[in-house]
């Protein structure tokens, strides 16, 4: 073989292995790219209409608690993508846009807002063996079941009494009434049976007890009329921000001057924005620390603030701690859904925004509550609520 084919046969060799090797090159670098596709979890809330604040603003939590994951190199090197969609505030639409979701492949889905989207929506999501975490959601209906479902935010059951221990020990209210809103009855018919029990149990009455629909806007007058002809002390409101505002607004206006109490549902900045005067002094029970000073919901504070222009409150700050913790399981599952389910039920002592907090064999917490009030249009921690002070109060 001469010299000059031979050198002609190496050429083509080494032209052979540098092809072979950017072959094998690309081939690993396209295989790469196939293996880090994105981490796909859905959002869902009502994001349209008179009550959407408290879905919009858990949906700013969920989007900031991303934006960070993704900027800190996302979960075992992948980035997280967020479906979000809205479910109108009904129970019919949760179903729908949560099928949606799942036939996505979401790993999990963050939502509902209210209690009875969620339980709406448990019915699609838990046999899928799809996770779903509510940043919000306190019936005690969901507590104690061994599903899908996590929450960060605890069950009503106790707060509620302790509550009511307050509106009649320390209000000084032996007579109340109750007004709700029944499109929410696993949140707002329990809620109001929990005070009721709590209230007679200490000696007090309810003089009356009168529901609405939200969806109908309701005209309030009637309603609080045939309440104050009760001779009721006081009045909880049991519904969500708009319709606390108008409740109060309508009170107000036809001279009634009675002490007002709401619910965790309603302290959002549509209450004060929309309730102005009239629901100056009111008193509300929330597992949020409105006035903390806790180093790190302070930046979380003036991030979201820089983000979008507001000041977060309970349901932005506690979306954020839901999709940090869903986080903090898929880097132990290195961003599976095997094996997700039990991560998160073995989460011990989570550094939450607020303060630490762990799932239950159940899926849920316990939280510190707080009594909160409307002054001078600012909402206001007036102190820590606990039985075995109020007891010793009685």
């Amino acid at each position: 073989m001469s010299i000059t084919r031979l050198k002609k046969m190496n050429n083509l060799w080494e032209q052979f292995t540098m092809i072979l090797v950017l072959v094998v090159i690309l081939g690993c670098f396209f295989i790469n790219v196939l293996n880090k596709k994105p981490i796909i979890i859905g959002f869902v809330a009502q994001l349209t209409g008179s009550q959407a604040e408290l879905g919009v603003q858990e949906r700013n939590g969920v989007q900031l608690a991303v934006e960070n994951i993704n900027a800190s190199g996302g979960i075992a090197g992948h980035k997280i993508e967020l479906i979000i969609r809205d479910d109108f505030g009904t129970t019919d639409e949760t179903q729908v846009v949560d099928r949606e979701l799942v036939k996505a492949g979401v790993i999990a889905i963050i939502g509902h807002a209210t209690s009875a989207q969620t339980l709406s929506g448990l019915k699609v999501t838990n046999p899928a063996k799809v996770l779903m975490i509510g940043s919000t959601v306190s019936t005690p209906e969901l507590s104690g079941l061994k599903d899908y479902f996590f929450r960060v935010y605890p069950s009503f059951k106790d707060s509620a009494q302790t509550f009511a221990q307050h509106i009649y020990n320390k209000d000084d209210i032996k007579r109340l009434a109750i007004i709700y809103d029944n499109d929410n009855t696993a949140y707002s018919k329990s809620y109001s049976k929990i005070v009721t029990d709590r209230i007679k149990s200490l000696g007090g009455i309810i003089t009356g007890e009168v529901s609405f629909s939200s969806v109908t806007q309701p005209d309030f007058f009637p309603l609080l009329l045939k309440l104050r002809e009760s001779k009721t002390e006081g009045l909880l409101i049991i519904a969500s921000d708009m319709d606390t505002a108008v409740i109060a607004q309508r009170a107000r206006l036809m001279g009634w001057k009675i002490p007002l109490f709401t619910s965790s549902w309603a302290p959002t900045e549509n209450l004060i924005d929309n309730g102005g005067q009239a629901v100056e002094g009111v008193k509300f029970e929330q597992a949020y620390a409105l006035t903390s000073q806790s180093k790190t919901l302070l930046n979380f504070k003036t991030r979201y603030k820089a983000r979008f222009g507001n000041v977060p409150l309970f349901g932005a700050t506690l979306s954020y701690d839901a999709t940090m913790v869903l986080s903090a399981g898929l880097k132990k599952t290195s961003g599976k859904s095997e094996g997700l389910r039990q991560a998160l039920l073995e989460t011990r002592h989570f550094p939450g925004l607020m303060g630490s907090f762990s799932f239950d064999e159940f899926g849920d917490v316990e939280r510190p509550y707080y009594l909160g009030t409307i002054r001078n249009e600012k909402f206001v921690t007036l102190e820590k609520l606990t039985s075995t002070n109020l007891e010793a109060n009685k």
